[in-house]
């Protein structure tokens, strides 16, 4: 950060652009990770609800 504020540009500036840029794709990553996971929940409730086999 000290390089760029010695080159003269705005530090602010250019991290306010760059999450700027990056939100949409993190908003993603989060979607992601949120659906994958209530997937992985929803498999794991219906598979500890389903009966034993009966005993042979």
């Amino acid at each position: 950060m000290a390089a760029q504020h010695i080159a003269g540009l705005p530090v602010e500036e250019v991290l306010l652009a760059a999450s700027a840029a990056a939100a949409p794709m993190l908003a993603l990553i989060g979607w992601e990770i949120r659906d994958r996971l209530r997937r992985v929940r929803r498999k794991l409730s219906s598979a500890s609800n389903e009966p034993d086999p009966a005993p042979r």
